[in-house]
């Protein structure tokens, strides 16, 4: 879940597919945390509270 972390996500990502995780599964959790990610930090820029 910590594939959203701006610099370490990306090197998590690598490990991942170097370490053969089945895709289906991680795409999805992968997907999960980036789009939290962005909701979080679209609610930010436009001040929702």
């Amino acid at each position: 879940m910590l594939s959203w972390v701006p610099v370490i996500g990306d090197q998590l990502t690598v490990i991942a597919a170097v370490m053969r995780e089945r895709f289906v599964p991680f795409l999805l959790v992968v997907a999960a945390a980036k789009v939290g990610r962005y909701i979080v930090v679209a609610g930010i820029t436009l001040g929702w509270s």
